[in-house]
């Protein structure tokens, strides 16, 4: 099927920055107060809380290998680093008595940070100048604080056109993100509570509230081996990727 098409070379190496800002759904929220602000609370305590609004802003650099094992199938491999932060807003928690609970803030923010893992599969079809694929993968995220993660299962259909313009040779794509990710975060935050921070435990077990995107992009074919994209998210959640590929 695939003779005589022109196929790319069957490996790659690729440097990758992905933004992604979007919000949160809480699946539960508990904190866990230091004894000496509620004289009498038993220790270790978690009280649940809850947050009208939980933003994600994340950014992962990665390298990755693929090989088009088939004309049609892709499989690749990618590692790296994330660095984020999540913010809950309208914070409160149940349980405390009013003058208590008007010491506490408003809102707090967890940042975090470490490596990222995981691995892909990529189906693609082309007819003429016109192509189409779809994409999936899987990634799991080690981070700094506690023994908090968060995985991710990403699915990308995408339909697009090949051409040259100006004497460049590239092409341009639409198509939409599904994201399944959840957060699982816990560790100890500094609350400002008296005009001084106490260390108050917490733990965030989250999902991303929307599940789909739209997406635009396009890649440029320097040469044979070396090609760059850039590709932008919008609706509900918004991410910008930017991609480095050498082909051999």
């Amino acid at each position: 099927l695939a003779a005589g098409q022109e196929l790319p070379l069957p490996l790659g190496i690729s440097a990758n920055v992905f933004f992604l800002e979007q919000n949160m759904e809480a699946q539960s929220i508990a904190i866990n107060l230091p004894d000496n602000l509620v004289p009498g609370l038993p220790p270790g305590l978690d009280l649940p809380a809850k947050a009208t609004k939980l933003e994600s802003r994340a950014t992962s650099t990665t390298a990755k290998i693929d090989a088009w094992v088939l004309p049609f199938l892709n499989v690749y491999g990618v590692a790296g680093y994330v660095d984020g932060e999540t913010v809950a807003s309208g914070f409160s928690v149940s349980g405390l008595p009013p003058a208590l609970a008007s010491l506490l803030p408003n809102s707090f923010s967890i940042a975090y940070s470490g490596p990222v893992y995981g691995v892909g599969i990529t189906l693609a079809a082309g007819y003429n100048q016109y192509f189409a694929s779809l994409d999936a993968n899987y990634t799991e995220s080690d981070l700094d604080i506690g023994e908090s993660t968060i995985e991710a299962f990403v699915v990308s259909p995408r339909i697009g056109i090949t051409g040259n313009l100006g004497g460049l040779e590239g092409s341009l794509y639409v198509g939409a993100m599904y994201q399944d990710i959840d957060e699982n975060q816990n560790g100890t935050v500094n609350f400002p509570v008296v005009g001084q921070a106490l260390p108050v435990g917490y733990a965030v077990i989250s999902e991303a509230e929307d599940k789909w995107n739209y997406l635009v992009g396009a890649n440029l074919k320097a040469s044979e081996s070396w090609n760059y994209g850039i590709e932008c998210g919008f609706s509900e959640r918004t991410h910008v990727m930017a991609t480095l590929n050498y082909r051999f």
